[in-house]
């Protein structure tokens, strides 16, 4: 496998040395929204973050019976990022509670006493400065046991609030933002996203118009990176989310003076968001004060044996559980396709 600047796609590659891993973890409720979202199983789409960290964790799920899947039989990216863990290794695997609806068992787990976020077209916000405060605090105070850290998220319909948190903030938002689905719910989201952008009026401060839009996990992970990266690298692991919470970050940032090294921060997706004609991840970046160093994987399912895993390659799923920048960290370390692949078939026929 080969790593690639997302940009120019010109050769690239991640720091030297051995990665953390943390996972961040959320419940929007805008979640349970009908037809918003495919990542996970139908009905019990809440649970995904939990069975994301269970797997990950130990390669079980404790909350159900199996693995989170799509109404196609798509298993979650977070298969790839466990495949990477156990092929190569990470220094440290960590799981953040940002609001779980069910608690994750055998998982490492950073509890910040934070409660999954309403729906956006709720009219009760949540506290969009407190969350941010939180993550300014975690990224103070973790205590990095390899070289640098990646970190990854799990939030359903979590495209959908980042593209209502842009909104918000007064940018044209239209055919930037990836779904889960290969065809996204363009009209239920364009439904949703106005709905809550009508409880904005002009008098309302950032935080205050964050909070009526955006997601526990924007605002945590946008206040950890301002403070890390002033410590660390840190390497983003996702698509469209992820970048809208480095865009929330250099926003606050500049809005209220606070110091922090954008030379330490790297963002890390999939070969399947790179060349995704429903978003365009590299306008997102282009909105940034600064050129963040953005990278991918060439890594794609051509070598699958079990016939849904190439669904990846045809547009669906896409990313999630830190699975570009796993992949990617893979590539550093000189793993195969192959090898992920074959690992990755393991798991679905239940042989580790």
């Amino acid at each position: 496998m080969n790593i690639y600047n997302l940009i120019d796609n010109t050769p690239n590659t991640l720091p030297e040395g051995k990665a953390d891993f943390l996972l961040a973890c959320s419940v929007t409720l805008t979640c349970k929204i009908e037809g918003i979202t495919q990542a996970g199983i139908a009905g019990k789409i809440p649970l995904t973050p939990t069975l994301d960290a269970e797997f990950l964790s130990t390669g079980r799920v404790f909350s159900l019976d199996d693995i989170a899947e799509t109404a196609s039989g798509i298993p979650t990216p977070g298969l790839l990022t466990r495949a990477v863990y156990q092929l190569c290794g990470f220094s440290h695997v960590g799981i953040l509670d940002l609001g779980f609806e069910t608690k994750p068992q055998q998982c490492e787990v950073y509890d910040f006493g934070i409660k999954p976020s309403l729906s956006i077209t709720d009219a009760t916000p949540f506290q969009a400065k407190d969350i941010f405060e939180k993550g300014r605090d975690f990224g103070r105070s973790y205590k990095l046991k390899g070289d640098y850290l990646i970190l990854g998220e799990s939030t359903p319909s979590g495209t959908t609030t980042a593209q209502c948190a842009m909104s918000a903030l007064g940018f044209e938002t239209e055919g930037l933002f990836a779904s889960s689905f290969k065809e996204s719910p363009l009209m239920i989201k364009k439904h949703t996203i106005e709905a809550s952008l009508a409880k904005l009026d002009n008098s309302m401060s950032i935080f205050e118009k964050l909070s009526h839009t955006g997601d526990n996990m924007l605002l945590f992970v946008a206040g950890f990176i301002l403070e890390a990266s002033r410590r660390f690298c840190v390497v983003l692991g996702g698509a469209t989310q992820m970048a809208t919470a480095l865009f929330i970050a250099d926003t606050l940032s500049q809005r209220y003076q606070i110091h922090y090294d954008y030379r330490n921060i790297y963002l890390a997706t999939t070969s399947w968001i790179a060349r995704d004609a429903h978003s365009d991840i590299n306008a997102l970046l282009r909105r940034l004060s600064f050129r963040v160093k953005a990278l991918y994987s060439d890594f794609t399912y051509e070598d699958a044996l079990i016939p849904v895993l190439k669904l990846y390659d045809e547009g669906e799923a896409k990313e999630g559980v830190g699975a570009g920048a796993a992949l990617t960290y893979a590539a550093a370390c000189g793993v195969t396709q192959e090898e992920i692949t074959r690992k990755v078939e393991a798991f679905m026929r239940g042989e580790e």
